[in-house]
């Protein structure tokens, strides 16, 4: 039997800051006035039913609270990702 590692899912880049910067979604959530859960949700995987997606006005807070490291752009599945499961 050979055993496979399940595909990682990928993630908005803001979870991945969070973790880039040693915060959490409790530091997130009061940085910007949103509940804990709240920041967790924005931060499942792509695929996740339960994701939270974010309006204008907080993508815009986002990007400064990151210095402009996570964008707009950053809250969509990766290119890369909807070429892949197109082919699949």
């Amino acid at each position: 039997m050979t055993d496979t590692l399940p595909l990682p899912r990928p993630r908005p880049a803001f979870d991945g800051w969070l973790r880039l910067v040693s915060r959490d979604y409790a530091w997130a959530g009061q940085k910007l006035k949103r509940s804990r859960e709240y920041i967790r949700r924005l931060c499942l995987p792509f695929d996740d039913p339960n994701r939270a997606k974010p309006g204008g006005g907080l993508v815009e807070e986002i990007a400064r609270l990151t210095s402009g490291a996570v964008t707009g752009d950053d809250w969509h599945l990766p290119a890369a990702e909807l070429i892949r499961d197109r082919a699949a």
